[in-house]
């Protein structure tokens, strides 16, 4: 089982990832990616994309991007 603060450091890496090439994120994540990810609110989602954005990625990132983001990552959770 994982605790909260590995849980966050990997859904964290994972989104580091998707604002680098959200497609192939997509495409090549696994099924405990998935799980960790959708198990998020859009809040939380949105929350963890800036802080990741601000402390990781360390780049500006406009809101109509981050909005893409958390849309295109709400339908991947939503698809099977």
């Amino acid at each position: 089982m994982e605790s909260d603060f590995y849980r966050t450091a990997l859904i964290r890496n994972f989104l580091a990832k998707t604002i680098k090439d959200i497609d192939v994120t997509l495409q090549e994540a696994t099924e405990d990616d998935k799980y960790r990810v959708c198990s998020l609110s859009k809040d939380e989602l949105d929350s963890l994309l800036n802080e990741t954005v601000e402390n990781i990625v360390g780049e500006d990132l406009e809101a109509t991007r981050r909005g893409l983001i958390i849309e295109k990552i709400i339908l991947w959770c939503q698809s099977k």
